[in-house]
């Protein structure tokens, strides 16, 4: 009886010793997705395309809606590094985004606010109009902070105001009248503000 005893007492304090390190592990490393939807608006103006020797500046009255998801790991539960990939509808344009993610919660609570930063690339095209040809789709940088509170024990509901820039490449032939078409090479950056909500499970 005394040797059954000690088995079980034996047991049960190596259980609730893996218990206790696997629940450490967990609040150390952990899985996370972060599931969004946003809208952007384009900011600033841009060069347009070189037309008759003449290359204008217009504004960006671009406006992008876009759904993203995020998945990657968490480090106690407090910084997040992940891959994302989305899609990105323009008034001109569908675009792809591919990009890596590093977000930061400001405080180690439930409720907090946090910043976020996306490196990536875009993949698609924007539709030529009578400012430029058509483009495709370069670098992209994010920036954001946004705010995020409890739902359950592991999702949150966040929303986000955003910085974005993309790059844009665009190849033409300008045309002259004594010389033959040259080929053009331009990059146009543009640049937007905007507004998402999401939530995310960790």
């Amino acid at each position: 009886m005394k040797k059954i005893l000690i088995f079980i007492l034996s047991f049960v304090v190596l259980s609730v010793t893996l218990n206790a390190q696997e629940e450490k592990k967990e609040r150390t490393f952990g899985y996370f997705n972060r599931t969004e939807a946003g809208v952007g608006f384009g900011i600033g103006k841009f060069k347009t395309d070189i037309f008759d020797g003449i290359q204008k500046r217009v504004k960006n009255d671009e406006i992008i809606i876009s759904f993203n998801t995020i998945n990657g790991i968490t480090y106690k539960g407090r910084v997040g590094l992940g891959i994302g990939i989305g899609v990105e509808k323009w008034q001109h344009g569908l675009f792809f985004p591919l990009f890596g993610q590093l977000y930061y919660d400001m405080k180690p609570k439930a409720n907090t606010f946090f910043g976020s930063l996306s490196l990536g690339s875009a993949i698609g095209k924007r539709d030529s109009t009578t400012f430029f040809h058509q483009g495709d789709g370069g670098f992209m940088i994010q920036i954001g902070i946004g705010y995020k509170m409890k739902v359950f024990k592991r999702l949150r509901f966040y929303y986000e105001v955003f910085y974005k820039y993309q790059a844009i490449h665009s190849s033409y032939n300008v045309y002259n009248d004594t010389i033959p078409p040259v080929p053009f090479d331009h990059k146009v950056p543009l640049n937007f503000l905007g507004f998402r909500i999401g939530i995310s499970f960790y």
